[in-house]
């Protein structure tokens, strides 16, 4: 078999290659069966391997209809992702912004918050309580360490205060 870069799609009547719009779907097919996608991060790599504007809209339009694309699942798949790691989620958030989605409208968190799952501070001390720091000042390694992972700002520094005053 030819290595990957070096196949094409070809027409199953074996006539030719497939148009633009129909290969540029078919890799929309490959790449939401490996992980969910967003709509906006799909156009970029549907841009980046090339494919035209009308192709890239062709084929996002018609992966929304059959339902491999879809924001909304994606912003639950992201939120469940971000809460189960431990990270925070304000990088989650920021990338719903991106697709017009507030944090607050996904039901993933809606029922973390309803449940009394941790929150931001208690989810980020957890993180810190893992954490070995050997740096001269702990208090500022932890917020660093904290903010890296996702979490607020505020709630960074409130949970690093905690954490080096031993709560």
């Amino acid at each position: 078999m030819a290595p990957r870069s070096k196949r094409r799609a070809v027409a199953a009547d074996g006539a030719g290659e497939l148009p633009e719009d129909e290969r540029a779907f078919q890799k929309v097919v490959r790449v939401v069966n490996i992980r969910e996608q967003s709509t906006v991060t799909m156009r970029r790599k549907l841009e980046q391997a090339g494919f035209g504007e009308a192709a890239v809209e062709a084929a996002l339009e018609r992966a929304r209809d059959a339902w491999l694309i879809d924001d909304r699942r994606y912003a639950e798949a992201l939120v469940r992702a971000t809460l189960a790691s431990g990270k925070g989620l304000r990088s989650a958030e920021r990338e719903l912004e991106g697709l017009g989605i507030a944090l607050e409208e996904v039901e993933a968190f809606q029922d973390h918050e309803q449940d009394g799952g941790p929150s931001e501070v208690e989810r980020a001390m957890a993180v810190l309580s893992r954490k070995r720091f050997t740096a001269k000042n702990k208090r500022e390694a932890a917020y660093r360490t904290l903010v890296g992972k996702g979490y607020a700002s505020d709630a960074a520094s409130t949970a690093a205060r905690l954490w080096a005053e031993g709560g």
